[in-house]
């Protein structure tokens, strides 16, 4: 009676330690993906949330900008403040989870010979668990800055 258990020569499989070696070569590239993606995920969210401090200190600087400088009147939002930052704080919803921004005015008088010119500032600041020391400005451990110069129209 023949064996039929035997197998064909060339066709032996792998061993139970050949499998184990191969799951574990595994285990540790995925670990790396991991750790990669991991830290591809904490970039983006804080590109996200500096993306939106950029886009409250544009508007702010925008409207700012907007306001009436010129030899029949001044904005009350554009008295000179130099020295001293105006701060507002500013709640946003950012993927899903809410950030407290804290946004800062300067408004300085640049004086010149031939024109009047102000210099507007806008900080807008935030905190990150990773900390860091406060700021000027704002007082939060991140920040971004954005100034221009405005002349009176006459």
């Amino acid at each position: 009676m023949p064996n039929n258990k035997q197998q064909p020569p060339g066709q032996n499989g792998f061993t139970l330690i050949e499998i184990m070696i191969a799951m574990l070569v595994f285990m540790v590239i995925m670990l790396g993906v991991a750790g990669g993606l991991i830290a591809a995920i904490k970039a983006n969210t804080g590109n996200v949330v500096r993306d939106e401090a950029l886009r409250l200190a544009e508007d702010e600087l925008n409207r700012l900008r907007g306001d009436q400088f010129s030899t029949f009147g001044t904005a009350a939002n554009l008295a000179d403040t130099a020295g001293a930052w105006t701060a507002t704080t500013v709640l946003s919803h950012v993927r899903g989870g809410a950030i407290t921004f804290t946004r800062a005015t300067q408004v300085a008088d640049l004086v010149t010979a031939a024109t009047a010119l102000k210099r507007i500032d806008v900080a807008v600041g935030w905190n990150e668990p990773a900390g860091g020391a406060a700021l000027p400005a704002t007082g939060k451990n991140r920040q971004v800055d954005l100034s221009t110069i405005i002349v009176r129209s006459d």
